[in-house]
């Protein structure tokens, strides 16, 4: 049976071409500890990074190349973010639509948090921002699209209450990038998170961050340790990137992400295309499947290729787990890591069943997933 994957939103697959050849590549023949080893190899260990900062400083409008951090994950940027800039007893504005790797890191830090609500389809009141917002306020999060309704938030109408507030914009782009567009010196944009293996396809455990570069020169580090450089002080180092790069670099990953970004920024708009076209096909196949009810964003508004079902007539967990039995479609069901959106859609404590669409989804796969669906949940309710 073949594998029709449909949880782009958790992880893409398949990864962009070239990515395993580009690793395998940097594993069998290029191996290097940056800043480190005397080496003829460290030219093409700068020209991946250098190619990486490149990319993202075109892609997010922001030309201090030397703000660009790389981590582990958005997850680890976030909270690099979050605990970098805030303490105890701060106040700090976010969403009804946060990810928990938002949420969680501000609860550990022990600051209070300000939620501006959501309307049920996932879309942020900003009209409401001025009644929730209490003085002092000290940064404003922002998911850019929600990861269960697959709404994408107006991030003009973010940066006109930060700017009113005159407080930083942080921008959490996990579910976003590359399907909109983000201009982070338009929008006045002070950190933006962003992740390696969702829409750029790829691998796991790469990410990273772009920081306003006041916050750069200012921020505390979430970790310290040896960067190859000022290595006569035991203080953190005050150039930059290697004040933001501690420890060794993970080139192998950025080497394989270096390549699934260059091909998804060469090939942005049809691969865009055809992940929201398929999106479409299946947000209207689901529609006529009587029982079943979409959460979230509508069709015809500013979204990404997310779509969230609650089922009247069968445990969602039960639809999920027939869905992978019968055809082999693997989707994600639950809360998603995202309570406080679901609380919004009205999904909480049950959550959805997710489906996430990706750039290589074929119509074959979302006939199929539609035609199964039909079969059972009409075969149950019916019976």
């Amino acid at each position: 049976m073949n594998r029709i994957y449909l949880d782009n939103a958790s992880t893409a697959f398949p990864k962009a071409p070239g990515t395993a050849e580009a690793i395998s590549g940097y594993i069998t023949s290029g191996c290097i500890n940056l800043y480190r080893t005397e080496s003829r190899l460290s030219e093409s260990g700068f020209d991946v990074l250098m190619s990486l900062r490149s990319m993202l400083s075109s892609l997010y409008g922001y030309n201090h190349m030397e703000c660009i951090a790389f981590t582990r994950s958005i997850t680890e940027s976030m909270n690099w973010i979050i605990k970098g800039l805030f303490s105890s007893g701060d106040r700090v504005a976010v969403t009804a639509n946060e990810h928990n790797a938002v949420m969680r890191p501000l609860r550990q830090v022990g600051v209070e948090v300000f939620r501006i609500p959501s309307d049920r389809e996932g879309y942020t009141l900003w009209e409401a921002a001025d009644s929730i917002l209490p003085p002092g306020v000290k940064g404003l999060i922002v998911n850019a699209a929600g990861n269960v309704s697959g709404a994408v938030q107006d991030l003009g109408k973010a940066a006109e209450t930060a700017r009113r507030y005159r407080i930083p914009l942080i921008v959490d782009t996990a579910q976003s990038s590359p399907y909109i567009s983000i201009d982070m010196e338009d929008l006045g944009i002070a950190a933006l998170g962003f992740t390696g293996h969702k829409g750029f396809l790829g691998p796991e455990g790469t990410g990273g961050m772009i920081l306003r570069r006041d916050l750069a020169q200012m921020i505390s580090p979430l970790i310290t340790g040896g960067t190859g450089s000022e290595s006569d002080s035991e203080d953190l180092p005050h150039t930059l990137p290697e004040r933001l790069s501690p420890g060794t670099e993970n080139l192998t990953g950025l080497t394989g992400l270096e390549a699934s970004m260059r091909f998804t920024l060469e090939h942005r708009a049809e691969l865009n295309a055809n992940a929201m076209a398929m999106t479409e096909r299946l947000y209207e196949g689901l529609s006529t499947i009587r029982g079943i009810s979409i959460a979230g964003a509508p069709i015809d508004k500013p979204r990404v290729p997310i779509i969230s079902i609650t089922c009247d007539t069968m445990d969602i967990a039960e639809i999920a787990a027939q869905l992978l039995e019968r055809s082999n479609i693997e989707t994600r069901v639950g809360l998603h890591c995202a309570p406080s959106a679901h609380r919004s859609l009205g999904t909480f404590p049950t959550g959805t069943l997710r489906f996430s669409p990706g750039p290589f989804t074929t119509e074959d796969d979302i006939d199929t997933a539609i035609a199964t669906m039909k079969e059972i949940v009409n075969g149950r309710s019916s019976s």
